[in-house]
C-alpha cells in the first residue's frame, strides 16, 4: 500500500507542483488549504507524513503542529516545514522532524520524505484501540498498559457510541464488554459483522462475569475471536492483544 502523505499550503499551484512530483514517485497525496483542515484531516486520514507550510491564514504551521503533536492519535505523525521562513531552531525541536526551505526542487523533497520514511520506521506507526465499556477505569486501564506498544486506544462507553467513534476512525481491533446500556456486546457484534467496512475488525469480548458455554459460543458465532474475564492481568491482556494485531498486520 502506497505512503500517504499531507500536503498543506494555501497556495493551491504549490500543492499542485508537490502532488504532481510525490505521486510520480508513488505515494498517495492528500491537500488542505489552510492549518484547521490540516488537523482534521491528520486525524481522520492518519497520514504517513505531512508536509506544512507555516505562512497561513487564522491558524498557521507551527501553530497546527503544535496542535497535532499535541494529540495522542497524531502525535507520531512526522511533520516536515516547508517554509520560506529562516529556520527557527526552537520551533524545530517542539517534533517537527525536518525542515525545507523554499524555493526547493520538488526532487528534493521526494528524497527527503523517503528518507524520514526509513529513518523513522513509519511500519511501526502507531494503530488504533476502540475499547467499549461502561466502566471508564477499565478503558483508562487498558489505554494506560498499551502506551508504550505503539498502539492508542479510543473509548467509548457503549455499542452505540462505539458505532459512532468508528464513523471518525477504523481501529485494528475492538475489545469489547457485553452487558452495557443503550447496546451490549453481542448487539454491536452483530452490527459490525453486518457492514462490509467493519466486518474484518477482529472482537475481543470482555467480560465481568463466568458466562456460560452456550453465551461464549454465541459470541464466537456472532465473530469474537476472543474471550477475556475480568479481572484480567494487564500481561495478559497485551499479549493477547499484540499478537493479534501482528497476526492482522502479517495478513
Amino acid at each position: 500500500m502506497p505512503k500517504k502523505i499531507l500536503i498543506v499550503d494555501d497556495e493551491q499551484d504549490i500543492r499542485e507542483i508537490i502532488k504532481i512530483s510525490l505521486e510520480g514517485a508513488g505515494f498517495q497525496v492528500l491537500e488542505a488549504g489552510d492549518g484547521k483542515t490540516a488537523i482534521e484531516m491528520a486525524r481522520r486520514e492518519k497520514p504517513d507524513i505531512i508536509t506544512m507550510d507555516i505562512i497561513m491564514p487564522n491558524i498557521d504551521g507551527f501553530q497546527a503542529a503544535k496542535i497535532i503533536k499535541e494529540n495522542p492519535e497524531t502525535k507520531d505523525i512526522p511533520i516536515i516545514i516547508l517554509s520560506v521562513l529562516a529556520q527557527d531552531k526552537d520551533k524545530y525541536i517542539q517534533g517537527i522532524t525536518d525542515y525545507v526551505s523554499k524555493p526547493f526542487k520538488p526532487d528534493e523533497l521526494v528524497i527527503k520524505i523517503k528518507q524520514t520514511i526509513e529513518k523513522i520506521g513509519i511500519s511501526a506507526q502507531i494503530k488504533n484501540i476502540l475499547v467499549v465499556d461502561d466502566e471508564s477505569d477499565v478503558i483508562d486501564i487498558i489505554s494506560l498498559a498499551l502506551k508504550d506498544k505503539n498502539l492508542i486506544v479510543t473509548g467509548a462507553n457503549n455499542g452505540l457510541d462505539a458505532l459512532e467513534k468508528l464513523k471518525i476512525c477504523i481501529p485494528c481491533l475492538i475489545m469489547t464488554d457485553i452487558n452495557m446500556p443503550k447496546m451490549d456486546g453481542f448487539e454491536l457484534i452483530k452490527h459490525l459483522k453486518k457492514e462490509p467496512r467493519y466486518s474484518n475488525i477482529p472482537v475481543i469480548v470482555l467480560t465481568g462475569t463466568l458466562i456460560s458455554k452456550k453465551d461464549q459460543q454465541h459470541g464466537l458465532t456472532l465473530g469474537a475471536a476472543k474471550y477475556l474475564t475480568k479481572p484480567f492481568t494487564i500481561d495478559a491482556l497485551v499479549k493477547e492483544i499484540e499478537e493479534i494485531v501482528c497476526r492482522e498486520q502479517k495478513s
